[in-house]
C-alpha cells in the first residue's frame, strides 16, 4: 500500500516534542463531523477510542478507514470508538466526498494541521508518514501511537484487532452508580425498571 509523508512547513509552538510519550492523557478535541454532530474527545471517557490522522488522498489511509468502520460495527456494542481525522489543507471540502466515496460507518471530522501535530506530539523539522494511528484507552490516556510506515501495519488488521481487543478488556474508569441526589426513587421498583446513572 503507498503511504504518503508529509513535512511541516510553517514555524510551529516549541511545546511540539521530537518523540511521543508512550503513554500520556489525551489532549481534548472538540470535532465537527462530516454530518455536522459534534464530538468531544472527552465526553467518549469508558470508551475504547482509536483516532486515524490521515489524509484524504492517501490510499493507505482510505483502506485503514475502511478498516476501521468495519471494526466500529463489530466493537461498537463494546465499546469502541474509531473516529477517522484528515488534515490535508483540503479536507473540510474533501471529506463528505470521502466518506461516501468509501462507504465509512463512522465518524469522519476535519482537522488542523497544527492540531495534528499537537495532540500527536510530532517533531515539526522530520518527515511523518500517514496514517498516525493513536489508541486511547477507557480512561482517556493514549497507550500507543503508529505511524504508516511502522511494522504495526505490516499486518495491520491483526494487530488493529489484538490492539484493540487488550484495551476492550480492561476496565474502564469507575462509575458513579446510583440515583442522583436530585431524582426520587419510586417505592417499588423491579429489576427491570432499574438504571444506572452516570453523569
Amino acid at each position: 500500500m503507498t503511504r504518503k509523508q508529509f513535512l511541516l512547513t510553517a514555524p510551529f509552538a516549541a511545546t511540539v516534542m521530537h518523540r511521543a510519550d508512550a503513554s500520556r492523557a489525551a489532549p481534548d478535541l472538540l470535532l465537527t463531523d462530516t454530518s455536522g454532530k459534534l464530538i468531544r474527545l472527552s465526553l467518549l471517557r469508558g470508551k475504547v477510542v482509536v483516532l486515524e490522522f490521515m489524509l484524504t488522498t492517501c490510499p493507505h489511509c482510505q483502506n485503514t478507514a475502511k478498516l476501521m468502520s468495519r471494526l466500529q460495527k463489530e466493537y461498537g456494542p463494546r465499546g469502541f470508538q474509531a473516529i477517522s481525522l484528515p488534515f490535508n489543507d483540503d479536507a473540510p471540502i474533501a471529506a463528505p466526498g470521502f466518506v461516501a466515496a468509501h462507504q465509512l460507518s463512522h465518524p469522519v471530522a476535519a482537522i488542523q494541521r497544527d492540531r495534528v501535530y499537537e495532540f500527536a506530539q510530532l517533531s515539526p523539522i522530520v518527515r511523518h508518514s500517514v496514517p498516525i494511528m493513536v489508541f486511547i484507552d477507557r480512561r482517556g490516556r493514549i497507550r500507543a501511537q503508529y505511524e504508516g510506515d511502522a511494522p504495526f501495519f505490516q499486518n495491520e488488521e491483526a494487530n488493529f484487532r489484538a490492539k484493540s481487543l487488550e484495551l476492550l478488556n480492561e476496565p474502564g474508569p469507575p462509575a458513579t452508580r446510583g440515583v442522583p441526589p436530585t431524582r426520587k426513587s419510586p417505592v417499588r421498583t423491579s429489576p427491570s425498571t432499574l438504571r444506572s446513572f452516570t453523569p
